[in-house]
Order: C-alpha cells, then sequence, then structure tokens
C-alpha cells in the first residue's frame, strides 16, 4: 500500500458512523450507517413495535428491542449491558459515533384558531396546520361573535395545547383583531393558573407589542411572520416553522422515556415530517428538478413538494392507515373505495375491513383479498390530501408500509398513479427500508453520508413513468416511441385510455425516443416529442395513457378494466 493510499484509508476509517431511530406511531426503525467498501452505506436496519402507549408507556422499550435486532444482523455491540448506548465507536468495532432521532409518535397539537376573516387569514391559518402535526379543535372569529360564550367554553374543556392568532394586514385595521385577542385573553383565565398557555401570534406586526401585552400574565406568546401581510401575498414558512418548534417541545418531549432519547443526543428529537422534507428538499437539489413525497403513515399521511428553495407540505392528522381509518367513510362512500378493486367487493365487507383495522392497526394483510381492499383505501386517503392542481415533478418517493410491502412492485407504482393522477415524466422510488427520515436527519450536517447511501441503492427503483395528458379515442394511438437499452430495441405504442409496461432490468440505462399524437402533451406542449435517458427498476418504463382525470365506466364493465390495470402492470 503506497503512502497516499494509506492516508485515503486513515481518512475513510475516520469519518463518524451514525445510529438513527425513527419512533412511529406503530412502528420503531433503527437505521445504521457506515463506512464499507470505501462509502458510506446503510448497513442495516431493524424493526419494532413502538411502546409509547400501554402496557409498556416507555418508548425506549422499542428502540432497545430494534437496536438488539440490528446487533443480532451485524454482530456489532451496540448497547452495553445496562442498556446505555456505546459511543463514540471502538477499536473492537462496537458502539457508533453519533445519533439522532426522529419521531411522529406524539399526539398532534390540539389548537384553537383566532382570527378575523375565514377565507383570508384564517385559510392562511389552516393551511399552516395542515402542513404539520397540528389539528384545530375550535375557531373564534368575527363570523362567530354569536357564539363568543360557546367557543370561550370550548377553550376552557378542550384545553388547546396552543392558540394560534392571525388576522389583519400589515398597517391595517386593528381594534377588531384586538376585541378577539381580549376575549381569548378572559377565556384563558382558568387555564392559565395551572400553566401558561402557548400562543403563536402570526397577525398585523403593528400588534405585535400589544398581543404581547395584553397576554403576558397568562400566556408564553410566540411570535412569527404576519401569514397574510397583504390581501395577495401568504407567508406560510415562518408559523411553520415555530409550530414544528411547539410541536416538538409540547408532544414529542413529553412521550414517556424520551427523555433517554435526549442523552443519548443533546439535539431535539425530529418530527418525521421535518426530517422527510428535508430529505425531499436535498433529492429536489440533487436532481436539479421538483420532488413529490408521499408518506401514508398509521395516524397521518403526507405530501409534500420540493424543490431546491422552498417545501410545501399537505398533511391529514385525521387520515391514516391506522385508528383514524374511521373518518375516511366520514367523507367517501365504500363505493368510492370498491371502484378500485379488481373483485366484486360488498359495501358491508368494506366497512368490516375498515373498523377491524382501525381496531387493529398493526395488523398486515394475509390474503390476496385484504392486499387489494388496503391499496383501494389507501388510493382514497392519498387522494384526500393531493393539492389541486398538482403540479409536475421529476422525482416521487413514496414511505409507508401499504406501498413498499405490496406483493408485487407493480401494484405499488399504479396505487400511486390512480391516487396521485399526476402527469408529465418522473422516476419513481420506494422507501423500502423506511430510513428516508434518517437521511433526512443526516442531510442537515452530514451531506456526504447521504449521497454516498443513496449511490449504494438505499431505496428501491421502480422505474420511470411517462403521463401524458390530452383527449384521444379509445384504441387509436397516444404515444409512440423507441427504447434503445442493452437488451435490444423496442418499439412503443401505447393507445388512449391504456397503461402499457415496458420490463427494464434494475440500474439499466435505456434511451427513450417519444412522438405523442398531435392533441398528446408530455409535458412539453401537444404533439411535441422527447428524447431523456431512463433507469430501469422493479417495473420499468411506465405509459400511463389512461387519460386525467381517470376514465370512470359502469360496474359491469369496471372490474374488467380494474383488473386489466392491474395486469399491465404485473400487479
Amino acid at each position: 500500500m503506497t503512502i497516499a493510499e494509506e492516508n485515503e484509508t486513515q481518512e475513510v476509517k475516520a469519518l463518524p458512523s451514525f445510529l438513527i431511530a425513527e419512533c412511529g406511531t406503530i412502528n420503531t426503525t433503527v437505521a445504521l450507517f457506515d463506512v464499507a467498501a470505501g462509502s458510506y452505506r446503510l448497513i442495516s436496519q431493524a424493526t419494532a413495535p413502538t411502546t409509547a402507549s400501554e402496557p409498556w408507556l416507555n418508548i425506549m422499550e422499542g428502540v432497545y428491542s430494534a437496536i438488539r435486532q440490528l446487533e443480532v444482523i451485524t454482530g456489532r455491540s451496540l448497547l452495553t449491558p445496562q442498556r446505555k448506548l456505546i459511543t463514540p465507536a471502538r477499536q473492537n468495532g462496537s458502539g457508533v459515533d453519533q445519533f439522532a432521532a426522529i419521531a411522529s409518535a406524539a399526539e398532534p397539537l390540539a389548537t384553537l384558531l383566532v382570527g378575523l376573516f375565514d377565507d383570508v387569514s384564517l385559510a392562511s391559518a389552516r393551511r399552516v396546520l395542515n402542513s404539520t402535526y397540528a389539528d384545530a379543535i375550535s375557531c373564534l372569529s368575527l363570523s362567530h361573535e354569536q357564539d363568543e360564550e360557546k367557543h370561550l367554553a370550548a377553550l376552557l374543556t378542550e384545553k388547546p395545547d396552543l392558540i394560534f392568532i392571525v388576522g389583519g394586514t400589515d398597517g391595517g385595521a386593528t381594534q377588531r383583531l384586538l376585541r378577539l385577542v381580549e376575549t381569548v385573553s378572559i377565556g384563558m383565565g382558568p387555564l392559565a393558573s395551572r400553566q401558561p398557555v402557548q400562543v403563536l401570534y402570526a397577525g398585523n406586526k403593528q400588534l405585535r407589542e400589544r398581543v404581547r401585552e395584553l397576554l403576558k400574565d397568562r400566556a408564553k406568546v410566540h411570535v412569527a411572520e404576519n401569514v397574510r401581510p397583504d390581501l395577495e401575498t401568504e407567508n406560510l414558512v415562518d408559523a411553520t416553522r415555530i409550530i414544528n418548534e411547539l410541536y416538538s417541545d409540547l408532544k414529542i418531549s413529553t412521550l414517556p422515556g424520551i427523555h433517554t432519547l435526549h442523552e443519548w443526543h443533546q439535539q431535539p428529537v425530529i418530527p418525521t415530517l421535518q426530517a422527510f422534507a428535508t430529505v425531499a428538499k436535498y433529492f429536489a437539489a440533487l436532481h436539479k428538478g421538483r420532488v413529490l413525497g408521499v408518506d401514508l403513515g398509521s395516524n397521518n399521511v403526507a405530501i409534500i413538494l420540493a424543490d431546491s428553495h422552498k417545501v410545501q407540505t399537505y398533511m391529514r392528522n385525521d387520515l391514516g392507515m391506522g385508528t383514524p381509518l374511521l373518518n375516511l367513510l366520514d367523507e367517501v362512500e365504500p363505493s368510492a373505495i370498491a371502484r378500485w378493486m379488481p373483485q366484486p367487493t360488498s359495501d358491508e365487507v368494506i366497512r368490516d375491513f375498515i373498523f377491524y383495522k382501525a381496531l387493529n392497526p398493526q395488523t398486515m394483510p394475509v390474503t390476496e383479498m385484504e392486499c387489494y381492499l388496503e391499496q383501494a383505501i389507501a388510493r382514497e386517503i392519498i387522494r384526500r390530501v393531493v393539492p389541486e392542481p398538482l403540479p409536475s415533478f421529476n422525482v416521487l418517493l413514496a414511505r409507508g408500509q401499504t406501498l413498499t410491502n405490496t406483493p408485487r412492485p407493480g401494484q405499488a407504482i399504479l396505487l400511486l398513479l390512480d391516487a396521485l393522477q399526476p402527469s408529465g415524466i418522473f422516476s419513481v422510488a420506494l422507501d423500502k427500508y423506511g430510513v428516508l427520515p434518517a437521511l433526512g436527519a443526516l442531510a442537515i450536517d452530514q451531506p456526504l453520508a447521504v449521497v454516498q447511501a443513496l449511490e449504494a441503492g438505499v431505496l428501491s427503483d421502480l422505474g420511470w413513468v411517462i403521463a401524458p395528458t390530452g383527449k384521444g379515442q379509445a384504441g387509436q394511438s397516444a404515444v409512440k416511441g423507441l427504447v434503445e437499452s442493452p437488451q435490444g430495441q423496442f418499439d412503443l405504442d401505447v393507445e388512449h385510455g391504456r397503461i402499457d409496461t415496458t420490463v427494464l432490468n434494475t440500474g439499466q440505462i435505456a434511451e427513450v425516443t417519444l412522438q405523442p399524437d398531435k392533441r398528446i402533451n408530455l409535458g412539453f406542449g401537444p404533439g411535441k416529442g422527447k428524447k431523456l435517458s431512463v433507469r430501469g427498476g422493479a417495473v420499468g418504463l411506465v405509459v400511463d395513457a389512461r387519460g386525467r382525470p381517470l376514465p370512470t365506466f359502469d360496474d359491469d364493465k369496471r372490474l374488467d378494466q380494474v383488473r386489466k390495470w392491474y395486469w399491465d402492470v404485473g400487479g
């Protein structure tokens, strides 16, 4: 070995190792990242049930269990006999240099909204809440003045974690908002006798000091930039940041046993959505485009749109594949779920499955029928949070057990296409090992580790999707093209109303030349073709020419059509 090679080896060995724990509502995942063969890789990961609730009431039991599994898998000691984390890493290979924690196991912030008008500042405030772990439990506004006593009673009985006050443009009128703040001050009196009430003010900046003065004896007041500085401008970033911090401080920090995680790592535990948003933004910078992230969890569902400059998040804390599943029946009829099923399914069967799954969120589907039912339900849940219109994007990242544990990868890609109904050209990757939030935690200070772990294949690539828009007659050609790959050349000719898959081996690079019909738009204008390089994946190259929105069918034709869609994507 040369001196240069020896120095390089010493530098590689000097790079720190990382253990990241993510504590979700149902499962806790730990992931170990370290240098192997000269670059960072996901060494292994392990999952155990989350133990924040009864009968354990100690989130650390799930963390310990997952780490013990990781020790068995890797042969590497990470805990002492007293269950202390071994840090930093030892010469004998035991231990780890750095630790970080991510969590979404805590309940969302119960929030009382206070503002002037439902369709202006309060609409912006709701968008802030819909972008993080927070729920609006009540609202006090000018339109609710006649219900002032009722809202004061709600303030006393529901005991909100946060009072979020908005209203007024910068430099605008002040008296009406001040009157609402005075009302809130009266209502929070009994609450403040127990502990200070948390208040976030994001309204007319000229009133900041006056609001502080009115509430100083009864609340801890946090101030953010005005969510509506003028009628034409919306600014949600600062308020969202503060609510994320409050969620960490007020909710995550009260999880039973969480203090041990704080001892292992002096930094705050990161909310899962924030970590996922960070890695989505990182992906956007890496790919020089826009990234769409889908996170289908047990207790919530979220969509993230990120480019290199900003991140937009859309979240529902009242929907998910676990306990909140019952809420879906308040928004859709069972027939809306049945339309995605490839076999006849009665309303009663759908309701029974939803009730059972809500009561037993940790259960996995064990029959083909249950798999299809879970996937059909997932479509409707994701559809409830998709922004309209959905912008085009370059990369689709998806996570959540319903998406990553499908029996065949084609089922996952069809589920996402049906739920999102996107258009354009993009790649699709699944977080098969549940480590995307861990990568988000690393990306803040260790971008090298993230890049190298991604290059090593930490995600499951499904392939590429071409989803044109435009109208045409069934049976007529929508998109023609040529696929040139190491396997050979393949002609493409996808008809209107069809979804077509071309197999491309994982990692294989293919050159694709596309020419749409004159009325069909690939994202570059009607009739304009495109030549691009794509990388193969578990599904390959998918051309979805079914149209947007997806066509509807009579019941006698619907089953055959859904079966055909599954067949065409290998599902």
